[in-house]
């Protein structure tokens, strides 16, 4: 497919589109880049047909958000995303997806009317190699340092709305935290904190110290801190305890899991 084409594509979606110059992510002359994009196909042919232009997305008046994914730069993104289903929830495999040029991965999802998300860099955790799109993203079949944008799997009419925790993580809005009088915006520490003080009963237990292991893992706390840290929650946080034979067993099996996928790495 085309840029024309896919301008056309989008048009009937009442998506907003845009152009770059060829090869580039920045605008072309006499336009101001996503500022200028438009959701019929009044601008497809001039700023397509018979060009090498880009093609973008203005994402926030589409309505959409993107979950890029990268393998370039710091951070493995790919395995970095496994760490955040664990922590988190998982992302719809249904939705559409496409490949950077640089290998990465975006997922394509909607955001509810009236919730407001914000960009972020680098997010869940420091080095994820995961970024959250909200302003604008370059599509297939765009160009950039000799490659393409490429279709992995779905279409427009496939994007699902993004799942509640992504759009709790990515709302622009302040958390609830302002006794010092200035507002912060929850950050992965905040939920983790958050989430041992909810505790657990009897029922969830297990559940709940393999996915509060999970998520110390994930971003790097020493294993052994995290067995002292599940052995002052088991007496503080869960009702009733869980005998301490059971923990040693959760710790070895989350410990083991977390050491296969670094060899994978």
């Amino acid at each position: 497919m085309t840029t024309y084409e896919m301008a056309l594509e989008l048009a009937k979606r009442n998506i907003y589109y845009y152009p770059t110059a060829p090869g580039s992510k920045s605008g072309i002359k006499e336009t101001h880049g996503f500022s200028d994009a438009v959701r019929d196909s009044s601008k497809a042919q001039e700023w397509f047909q018979d060009t090498d232009n880009n093609i973008g997305i203005n994402l926030k008046k589409s309505g959409l958000m993107v979950v890029d994914v990268d393998m370039h730069g710091n951070g493995n993104g790919r395995h970095n995303l496994l760490k955040v289903f664990q922590t988190y929830g998982r992302l719809p495999d249904d939705t559409l997806i496409e490949r950077t040029p640089h290998n990465g991965i975006h997922y394509f999802l909607k955001v509810p009317s009236g919730v407001k998300v914000k960009s972020q860099t680098s997010a869940f955790f420091d080095q994820s190699g995961i970024d959250l799109m909200c302003n604008n993203i370059l599509i297939a079949p765009s160009t950039i340092d000799g490659s393409s944008y490429a279709h992995v799997s779905g279409s427009y009419d496939d994007i699902k709305q993004a799942p509640t925790w992504l759009l709790e993580f990515a709302q622009d809005k302040p958390a609830n935290n302002v006794s010092s009088g200035t507002p912060r915006f929850k950050k992965y520490t905040g939920r983790l904190l958050d989430k041992i003080a909810s505790g657990s009963g009897k029922g969830q237990r297990n559940d709940y110290v393999t996915s509060l292991a999970g998520s110390m893992l994930a971003v790097g706390t020493d294993a052994s801190n995290v067995y002292k840290l599940l052995s002052v929650i088991n007496q503080n946080f869960i009702s009733p305890p869980l005998p301490q034979k059971e923990l040693d067993t959760i710790y070895s099996s989350v410990v083991s899991r977390e050491l296969r996928r670094l060899k994978v790495k």
